[in-house]
This record gives C-alpha cells, sequence and structure tokens, in this order.
C-alpha cells in the first residue's frame, strides 16, 4: 500500500475542505451583513404608515449640565411677605396652597390667549406669589382645569412636579386658586454634556411601544427632572418631556436626555390634555 499517496490524497482533501468552509463561512458572513443592513429601519417612515402626527424636530444640538438645588424650607420661612395671603403651608414646608379672595377671570376661548398668558404672567409677578420671577408658564390642560408655570433653572423648566405652580380653574375659566412648590435656588453642577435629540427621544418611544397607530406627538420640551434626593441636595439632570395623544387621552412620556433610557414614571391625563400655542 502505498501510504505517501494516501498521505497526499487526505491532505488535498483537507485543504479542498478547508477552503470549501472558509468560502462557506464568508458568504453567510456577506448575507448576514447584507440582511441586516437591509432591515435597518427608518423609523419616521414607520410611524408615518402607522398615521403617526410628528412635530417638526429641532436641528439643534444640546449640551447641557446638571443642576442642584439645597434642601430648603424658603416657602414657609417667606409666607408671611405674601399679600392677602390666604393659604396654608404643609407641615414639611413643600407646598404652599392658596384660594384667591378674587377669582382672575380668563377669556372664554377654548385655549389660553396671550392676554390669558399676560394675565397670569402680571400675577405671578405680584406680591401674591413668592419667587415668581423664577418661573415661566409651561402648560395647560383644560380638561383637568389647570394652568402649570413652573421654575426655570439654566433656562430650562424644572417639570416634574417638585417645583411649580399649579393653577385650579372653575366652569367659567376662572382662577380660583393655586398650589406651589419650590426646589430654591439651583446651581450648575459639572460640564455640559451632549444630548440626544428630541427626534431620538420620539423613536425611542415609537421603538418601545409607546406610541400606537394613529397618535398625535406633541413637540418634545427640553425640562429638568430631579434624578437624585438626599437629605440636604436634589440633583436635577436634563429630560425629553413629551405628550402623546391618542383615542382621547393624552400620556406623559419621559426620556432622559442623557442616555436614552426611558423614564417610567409617566403621568397620564384623560381626556386630552391641550397646550396653548399662543406664545
Amino acid at each position: 500500500m502505498d501510504f505517501k499517496r494516501i498521505q497526499i490524497i487526505f491532505i488535498i482533501t483537507f485543504l479542498f475542505l478547508n477552503t470549501f468552509l472558509i468560502f462557506t463561512y464568508l458568504d453567510k458572513n456577506k448575507n448576514y451583513y447584507t440582511s441586516s443592513s437591509n432591515q435597518l429601519i427608518d423609523f419616521m417612515e414607520e410611524m408615518d404608515n402607522e398615521n403617526i402626527k410628528l412635530p417638526k424636530f429641532s436641528e439643534t444640538e444640546n449640551k447641557v449640565p446638571y443642576v442642584q438645588a439645597e434642601a430648603n424650607s424658603l416657602l414657609e420661612d417667606n409666607i408671611d411677605k405674601l399679600k392677602n395671603r390666604s393659604g396654608t403651608v404643609e407641615k414639611d414646608g413643600s407646598l404652599y396652597m392658596s384660594l384667591l379672595s378674587n377669582p382672575l377671570a380668563l377669556s372664554e376661548e377654548e385655549e389660553l390667549t396671550k392676554e390669558d398668558i399676560k394675565l397670569l404672567d402680571e400675577f405671578v409677578l405680584s406680591d401674591q406669589v413668592l419667587f415668581g420671577k423664577q418661573y415661566r408658564y409651561f402648560s395647560y390642560s383644560p380638561t383637568e382645569q389647570k394652568i402649570v408655570y413652573s421654575q426655570i433653572a439654566n433656562n430650562i423648566p424644572i417639570a416634574d412636579g417638585t417645583s411649580e405652580i399649579v393653577f385650579h380653574l372653575n366652569n367659567k375659566k376662572q382662577v380660583i386658586s393655586y398650589d406651589q412648590t419650590y426646589a430654591g435656588p439651583v446651581t450648575v453642577q459639572g460640564e455640559s454634556r451632549k444630548l440626544i435629540t428630541d427626534k431620538n427621544a420620539v423613536e425611542i418611544l415609537y421603538q418601545n411601544d409607546e406610541i400606537q397607530a394613529n397618535a398625535t406627538v406633541g413637540k418634545p420640551k427640553l425640562t429638568y427632572s430631579k434624578t437624585l434626593s438626599l437629605e440636604k441636595l436634589s440633583m436635577y439632570a436634563p429630560v425629553w418631556y413629551i405628550e402623546i395623544v391618542n383615542s382621547g387621552s393624552t400620556e406623559i412620556e419621559r426620556v432622559d436626555a442623557l442616555s436614552g433610557s426611558m423614564i417610567r414614571t409617566p403621568t397620564s391625563e384623560t381626556p386630552a390634555a391641550e397646550e396653548s400655542a399662543a406664545q
């Protein structure tokens, strides 16, 4: 038996087999990447196909730092400075609730008008509200009969309920009372960091099935939300605040503007809350 010849045949066969396997692997890999490339989803197109109404997105790339607020009792400490005071402070000093002796009559329009906002601005800046210069109009919900002013920190509203003035309306669209929370003076912490875009935030919500077919997505708002609460201070991080209206109800979704992760503490309003475009 010619063992040398048999050895050569085995070596040639082995080489052919290896070559075949290598080419098969490369071809399979090529097909995989081609397939993966073809499967890249255009989420904007997908949402359009599902009749989801989208806002106009910003092309601005934002860079925003964290901000910090120290624990305080400033509402309670300054309550005696209010004119025509007719309210009370909760025991922990975090919330002031006031009834208006003279209700503020707003327009009869369904949405807030510029005149309505001007009237509210004047009230907020008056001596009937503490630290009013630090708050700005944020949203209006006619179904819940409330108007929200948020404290501005680093030119960005705090929109998590920890520092806001909520005006309550009656059926005649009159402001009859308000509640106030106040984070206190805020300071910037660390350097500004690049944020995901408002478009990215909406895509993240869609990928996580938070936006259903035929929904209407409101213009995302860059806000601050409390992410860390210690005994002596609180830290606030940038968050995209997004209203999604579907089947007569509005859900508030939040996406971390730094990490892109969803913040699983949405609030709901039923039926739909509407925000005035009067600016």
